[in-house]
């Protein structure tokens, strides 16, 4: 009887440790839209991304090249800008992906490339 006890008590744990292993989760995502022939950096705003997955082996948000490809299909068709590789950050928290933001353009003003903000024209969908 108290090996079926025991038995039973792991099981609730693994139970457990699933439901909370597959919960959703959210990131804060931003994009930056640049070309090598042109001083303008365009941004996109920070934005909220629920429900998405990480890679479990390196912690990597999945299909984040998914959201590269749309700020550049964006910018060759909407924007009329073909040509502009994109990148994307992201992090967890909203004030760790401000700090990102924040050194980035720093780093782009000394360069003396203007920076560009989309507004709120451009947003970020679930791939």
């Amino acid at each position: 009887m108290k090996k079926y006890s025991v038995v039973s008590i792991l099981l609730l744990f693994l139970c457990c440790a699933v439901c909370v292993a597959k919960k959703p989760k959210s990131v804060y995502l931003m994009g930056v839209s640049y070309s090598f022939s042109d001083s303008i950096v365009y941004f996109t705003e920070i934005q909220k991304i629920d429900s998405v997955a990480f890679d479990a082996e390196h912690k990597f948000l999945s299909n984040r090249q998914h959201y590269s490809y749309e700020l550049t299909d964006y910018m060759a068709f909407k924007e009329n800008m073909p040509g502009r590789p994109s990148a994307v950050f992201y992090a967890k928290k909203l004030s760790s992906l401000q700090k990102k933001e924040a050194k980035l353009k720093k780093k782009l003003l000394k360069k003396n490339r203007a920076v560009m903000y989309l507004g709120n024209k451009f947003s970020f969908t679930r791939p």
